[in-house]
């Protein structure tokens, strides 16, 4: 009987971790010029995410990376920056965000041009 009891709990175990589904972002982003430059605004619109995630942003046109800061949002949390102008460079820039617990293809999530 205790083989029967342990090999059930075990299934039950088993069948939990299958139906937990992962942490997707769910993110609305938005963007606009200014005087200064580019200004992006990100807000989670999801659940809390399980760990970390990077926040990238790179010049759109030749994909080069300008810089990238980690982060952890929680539901409802909005994170905002500025692009200036003498970084921008005439380019157009993109954000793109990654995060660590699943892999996403990379592709920008956001991007502008500021003339």
């Amino acid at each position: 009987m205790s083989n029967v009891s342990a090999s059930l709990a075990q299934e039950a175990s088993q069948a939990e971790v299958a139906v937990t589904p992962p942490t997707f972002l769910q993110l609305e982003i938005t963007s606009a010029c200014t005087e200064e430059g580019a200004v992006f605004k990100i807000v989670n619109r999801g659940a809390k995410w399980p760990r970390t995630g990077y926040l990238r942003l790179y010049h759109a046109d030749s994909k080069s990376l300008l810089g990238e800061r980690r982060l952890r949002l929680a539901p409802g949390q909005k994170v905002s920056f500025v692009v200036k102008k003498k970084v921008m460079n005439g380019h157009p820039v993109a954000v793109w965000v990654e995060p660590e617990w699943y892999k996403r293809e990379m592709e920008y999530d956001a991007s502008i041009k500021c003339n």
